[in-house]
C-alpha cells in the first residue's frame, strides 16, 4: 500500500489522526466534527495561529500555511457579471468575478482532498510511526 492510501486509510473514521513530516515541519492531520460536519484538521508543529491565514499575492505570508487548505474567494459573484460588464468593460468585469487566494484555512472537506493538496505540494513527505498506548 503506497503512502497517499495510507494516509486515507488512517483519516477514514472518526477520530483517526496521522502525523507526517514534511519540510522540516510535523504535520498532524485529525478528521473531527463540530457537530454539524465532519472534516480533515490540520495543525503544524501542534499548532494552529490566526497570522498563518495571511496572503500576498495569492502566496501564503508564513511558510506553515502551506500546508493548509487555500480559500478562494471571487470579489463579485458570477450572476452579477452581465451588469459589471457593462459598468466597467469586459476585460475588468472578469477579474472581478474571477476567484482569488484571499487565505488559507487550517481544514479540508475530505481525507481525499487534504491528501490531493499534500501530494500536490509535498511529494517526498514521510508518515511517522503513531506510538501505540
Amino acid at each position: 500500500m503506497n503512502k497517499w492510501n495510507e494516509i486515507k486509510k488512517r483519516l477514514e473514521h472518526l477520530g483517526g489522526q496521522v502525523t507526517l513530516q514534511a519540510d522540516g515541519h510535523k504535520v498532524t492531520l485529525r478528521k473531527v466534527h463540530d457537530g454539524k460536519r465532519i472534516f480533515v484538521v490540520v495543525y503544524v508543529d501542534d499548532y494552529q495561529r490566526g497570522e498563518w491565514t495571511k496572503v500576498e499575492d495569492g502566496k501564503p505570508v508564513h511558510p506553515e500555511a502551506r500546508f493548509w487548505r487555500p480559500m478562494k474567494r471571487a470579489a463579485y459573484k458570477r450572476k452579477g457579471y452581465n451588469q459589471l460588464k457593462k459598468v466597467f468593460g469586459k476585460k475588468k468585469a472578469d477579474r472581478m468575478v474571477t476567484p482569488q487566494v484571499i487565505g488559507f484555512v487550517p481544514d479540508f472537506g475530505t481525507e481525499g482532498s487534504a491528501v490531493a493538496h499534500l501530494r500536490k505540494h509535498f511529494p517526498d513527505l514521510e508518515i511517522k510511526e503513531e506510538a501505540q498506548p
